[in-house]
């Protein structure tokens, strides 16, 4: 009956016979020689729920003598003195890690909002004063037509054929909606 122990980071994987048992690490409470060959892992919960092993059939990790083996399981129920403690040092360097990304967070989130109340689905304002041009503002509700918060798309209907162009050739909200007939589009 083969047995091997291998260090599996957070429990002991115990495989005899080729069927793994995993052991939390944190659940064992006890690593004991109870007889000549034979180690007690005791995990905390009664005599049933022990792990027992022969040292005479582990394979992994090799070991010399009981006391070895023991050693070995206890070895791996160590954990690096440096590895996870934390210290001033590095939760200050979390912490301000965590800031950068929640003034991330938020620069999207404001960038996010204000593309909501922007979105180009409906014009907020249609100048229809001339048959063969119609002017569509896009902006925020409330935003006054003398501001330059506007994105203004002219349609020019020439002989049934509609082009649509952009005041400033984009859709920035840059433009002053009193000036439509004035702007240059493209």
């Amino acid at each position: 009956m083969a047995t091997e122990i291998l260090n599996n980071g957070a429990s002991l994987k115990i495989t005899s016979d080729g069927s793994p048992r995993f052991v939390l690490k944190n659940q064992i409470r006890e690593v004991a020689i109870v007889r000549d060959t034979l180690i007690k892992i005791d995990i905390g919960q009664g005599a049933l729920y022990n792990v027992f092993v022969d040292q005479a059939d582990v394979t992994a990790p090799v070991s010399t003598s009981v006391d070895d083996l023991r050693d070995q399981i206890m070895a791996m129920l160590q954990t690096s003195v440096t590895a996870g403690l934390a210290t001033q040092e590095l939760q200050t360097a979390e912490i301000n890690q965590i800031k950068t990304l929640a003034d991330s967070v938020t620069g999207l989130k404001d960038k996010v909002s204000s593309l909501d109340n922007k979105l180009f689905f409906e014009p907020a304002i249609i100048d229809q004063s001339n048959a063969n041009v119609v002017y569509e503002g896009f902006s925020t509700p409330g935003v006054k037509t003398s501001e330059p918060l506007w994105a203004i798309l002219k349609v020019t209907n020439a002989k049934g054929v509609l082009s649509y162009q952009w005041s400033g050739g984009n859709k920035n909200f840059t433009n002053i909606w009193d000036n439509r007939k004035t702007l240059i589009y493209s």
